[in-house]
Parts: structure tokens; sequence; C-alpha cells
């Protein structure tokens, strides 16, 4: 059992540093050219909130949390506050588009390379963002019914 275990260990630690290369490279064009974003904490927990949440929704029984009874209670417990989170980073963020503007952080750069840089930090927040939300919708449920299974095969 202990073998077992260890193995989902090195599983996860390989699927936190897949999680960190997508983060880097989903913001390293933004970085290369828009070093003042200031949304860059809440992109990042966008996507490895999506990456994570997704992994754990189709992957539960591949992770160390998948006999764990309190950490998924804690996950259930602690879902509305990352509800929370995620919408008011995307609401701040849109807020941010209707009140400034990305324009405003582009300007150093080429007309052309502005609009695709506009372009593709709008798309890749706003897909992130609604993402990490669903799933954050779903994960809790997943949780659920992984409890209601460890419950009926009477391994809780």
């Amino acid at each position: 059992m202990s073998q077992l275990r260890n193995e989902k260990l090195k599983v996860e630690l390989i699927w936190w540093i897949f999680t960190a290369i997508i983060v880097i490279a989903v913001l390293f064009p933004i970085w290369h050219n828009v070093p003042s974003f200031p949304f860059y904490a809440e992109n990042i927990f966008f996507v490895a909130a999506f990456v994570t949440f997704t992994r754990y929704i189709f992957l539960l029984p591949t992770t160390p949390i998948a006999r764990s009874k309190w950490i998924k209670v804690f996950i259930i417990a602690i879902s509305a506050i990352l509800f929370f989170v995620m919408t008011t980073g995307l609401g701040d963020f849109h807020n941010f588009l209707e009140e400034r503007g990305l324009q405003t952080l582009v300007t150093h750069l080429h007309v052309r390379k502005q609009s695709s840089v506009i372009n593709y930090i709008k798309s890749e927040m706003i897909f992130f963002g609604v993402a990490s939300i669903i799933a954050g919708l779903i994960l809790p449920i997943r949780m659920i019914v992984s409890l209601w299974r460890m419950r009926n095969r009477g391994t809780v």
C-alpha cells in the first residue's frame, strides 16, 4: 500500500510540474509583451485552478486524495470561497476592460502587435476564468459523489 501511495505522490508532483509549464506557456506572451499586466495573480490562479480542478474531476482515483475523506470534505467546504474569488477576479478583469481597456497597457507596441496581444489577453483570460469557474462548480459535486461511493463501499 505504501508503494502505491508513493507512486501517486510522484504522479501528483509530475502533474504540478506540468501545470507550472502550462502556466508559463500561457503567460509568456503576456509577460513578454506587457510586463506591467495587473492581472498576473488572477491569471496564474485561473490556469492552475482549471488544470487542477479538471484533473481532480476526471482522474480522482489516481490522485493521493482518492481515499482521503477529510480532504474531500475540505474541498467541498472551500468551494464557495474559491467560486467567489474566481468570479471576483474575472469581474475585476471585465471592469478593467470596460473602464481602462487593454490598449492602455500596450501603447509601446506596434499597432498590429497591439491588436493581436489584446485579443490574446482577452481570449485567454476569459477562457481560463470561465473554465476554472465551471470546473470549480463541478468539483464539489465530484467530491460528494466520491464520498458517497466510499460510504456505500464501506471504506469511510
